[in-house]
């Protein structure tokens, strides 16, 4: 009888304690897992994306989402959209190249910096998602970034964004607790099939067909993965030919090509070196963000342009909707060999050789 009474007592406690007891949370991480980046680096590859991009959980559980890239989680508020990376702050003045002369867009065009409330937000802590307010991580800015736990108590399906890569986007299916969730198991398996898929996608973006004369800006396929470096990465053209630096159509990333003193990923404080840094303060340095030259037509590049080799592309986006161009030319105007550069990404390096 002792027995019976002590099992009937654990079995109520155990109906009470249920919702606590059971409580779950399941991880995403934001970017590549740490596990598969060796690997894709290899191709020279990353994707942007979510890992898993869709997850279910039952009401009033959470997810953890981990910081494994430059990449931030913005889930809008019922019926609103994700938040705008950039700022357009007052118009940009004083802005000179080398040989003291004033750029073309001194007083034509915006001075740009991050949107704060992109940059600052939840990592490290525990929130909780309603609807009636937009949830933003913040972006992974320190060494050990710490993960971001959202409990979702309501059913419902949420989609949440990457304001750092327009187009990078996950879902949170959230379901009644009398319903089955996927195990903790078949999620993993749900990441190690999408690994698997963005090697082989990688696999194919390590070369490039393209016109004559043309240089694309990374490559991109399906699923958010993108090949960091130019294609070709060494061109050879006759002197006085025009060059077309564009952006793969898939890309979520954006890039420049640029030219001028200085090599960016290893020379901080050389002239490309700054503007690259510059995407790292809150305003960006105008000259690394627009055009070096006035668009209407191809540039003209020799040692001596804006008073040391300088031409820059200024941001390329293959986005539609967003306001950068997709590609920039320039015309290699004088014999010899011309290192270029991704500001936004300075281990990215191509040549273009002009004989």
């Amino acid at each position: 009888m002792r027995r019976l009474t002590v099992f009937a007592c654990a079995a109520a406690l155990s109906l009470v304690l249920a919702p606590t007891a059971f409580a779950a949370t399941k991880s995403v991480d934001m970017g590549t897992p740490i596990a598969a980046q060796k690997a894709l680096g290899k191709y020279q590859s990353d994707v942007n994306a979510f890992f898993p991009s869709a997850i279910t959980i039952h009401a009033g559980d959470s997810v953890k989402f981990v910081p494994t890239g430059f990449h931030n989680v913005d889930i809008p508020a019922k019926g609103g959209k994700p938040a705008a990376l950039l700022a357009n702050g007052a118009t940009v003045s004083g802005s000179l190249d080398a040989a003291g002369s004033p750029f073309w867009f001194n007083g034509a065009v915006p001075n740009v910096g991050f949107n704060p409330e992109v940059v600052l937000g939840a990592l490290g802590k525990k929130v909780t998602y309603t609807g009636a307010k937009a949830i933003q991580s913040g972006l992974p800015l320190s060494d050990k970034p710490k993960p971001m736990t959202v409990k979702f108590p309501k059913a419902g399906t949420y989609t949440y964004y990457c304001d750092v890569h327009a187009g990078m986007k996950g879902s949170v299916r959230v379901v009644a607790k009398s319903k089955r969730v996927p195990t903790a198991k078949q999620d993993a398996k749900r990441v190690d099939a999408q690994v698997a898929q963005a090697l082989k996608i990688a696999k194919g973006l390590t070369k490039a067909t393209l016109p004559a004369n043309t240089v694309t800006v990374g490559n991109a396929g399906a699923h958010g993965v993108e090949y960091f470096g130019f294609l070709p990465g060494t061109l050879t053209v006759p002197a006085g030919t025009t060059v077309k630096f564009q952006m793969s159509a898939k890309s979520l990333e954006i890039h420049t090509a640029t030219a001028g003193p200085g090599n960016p990923e290893t020379e901080g404080d050389s002239y490309l070196g700054k503007l690259a840094r510059s995407f790292e303060a809150p305003v960006i340095d105008p000259a690394a963000v627009y055009p070096s030259d006035p668009p209407s037509a191809p540039a003209s590049l020799k040692p001596a342009s804006h008073g040391n080799g300088f031409w820059n592309s200024g941001v390329l986006d293959a986005a539609a909707a967003s306001p950068p161009p997709s590609s920039s030319s320039v015309t290699f105007a004088a014999a010899g060999t011309y290192k270029l550069y991704c500001l936004v990404h300075p281990f990215m390096v191509g040549t273009v050789v002009a004989t």
